[in-house]
């Protein structure tokens, strides 16, 4: 039998409090894979502009007496990112209300911030799931190329297999290679290369992963040689059903220096509820603003598969 409440604000109140505690403990509870990748940042904007440097060239040898050769630093390709609103609702109905259905109010809040968990997981997937073609980084190319344009010292690098290859030990110690030796600067220089590395695959291919990164012993193989990829490399392997390619494997560096860059104009927030004044059922919105996208191709390796 229903509650006896003394006031429609007392009633609402309860109400309230029930469904925001939800929300607020199930926000919490969900494990977010996309903030694992992405370098988040927070803006105050409508849209954010980012635009990289070229560096200078190597430094000269001074003959004695003679002035000191110059160089500039440029401007470099930029990046533009347009925060995307999301909202959705759930609404009580005022039968639930009068019966105290908070087993039912509970269950429906999970289900919103759910819904809004996943679309975030999807979009922050774009950018891999469509990486290869037209998803671009700020030079104009798809994100995972064979042909970056070097703006400063010109010619062109490739964050991709020069041939598209599947997950396997081979493959993996190819593309740790052509990772140090394609990864360059705009002005031409070689970066440093990382040793700590996340391996970012579907569910397909990881359990193949796991057994690359972590066997003592080259994986597949009866010898003695050790697996040189766990002795001289940190990689950890991050697993995301959304990423819907299930051949494709990417390389990025662990300390989010890769490029994937996520704005936060708006966290996923909790508006007040609200009556139909026609219904009289109790509405509950949750919104929130974000973009996702790539500042630079440095950083991250990646292969459609074969």
């Amino acid at each position: 039998m229903a509650q006896t409440r003394g006031t429609a604000a007392e009633f609402y109140n309860d109400l309230d409090r029930e469904v925001h505690g939800s929300l607020g403990k199930e926000f919490k509870a969900l494990e977010k894979i996309w903030t694992k990748i992405y370098d988040i940042k927070t803006s105050k904007k409508q849209q954010e502009l980012v635009t990289g440097i070229v560096g200078m060239g190597d430094a000269q040898e001074k003959p004695e007496g003679q002035p000191f050769a110059t160089d500039i630093i440029q401007a470099g390709y930029s990046k533009q990112f347009l925060h995307l609103a999301f909202g959705l609702a759930f609404e009580v109905t005022m039968e639930a209300q009068e019966d105290d259905r908070y087993d039912v109010v509970s269950e429906y809040a999970k289900w919103l911030m759910f819904a809004m968990n996943v679309v975030y997981e999807k979009r922050a997937a774009l950018p891999f799931n469509n990486g290869f073609t037209t998803e671009q980084s700020p030079d104009g190319v798809s994100i995972f190329n064979s042909a970056h344009p070097l703006k400063g010292s010109g010619g062109t690098a490739r964050n991709v297999l020069s041939v598209a290859s599947a997950l396997s030990w081979t493959s993996l110690a190819q593309a740790l290679i052509d990772y140090q030796r394609e990864t360059k600067f705009e002005s031409g220089q070689f970066m440093q290369p990382a040793n700590d590395l996340i391996l970012y695959v579907p569910p397909e291919l990881e359990f193949t992963a796991d057994r690359i990164v972590k066997s003592v012993g080259l994986p597949g193989s009866a010898d003695n040689d050790p697996n040189s990829i766990k002795s001289l490399r940190n990689i950890t392997v991050i697993k995301n059903v959304y990423l819907t390619d299930t051949n494709a494997w990417f390389l990025l560096t662990k300390n989010k220096n890769h490029g994937f860059r996520s704005y936060t104009r708006l966290g996923i927030s909790m508006l007040p509820g609200m009556t139909n004044i026609e219904t009289r059922n109790r509405h509950y919105p949750v919104r929130g603003r974000q973009s996702w996208g790539n500042i630079r191709w440095q950083g991250a390796f990646g292969t459609d598969g074969a």
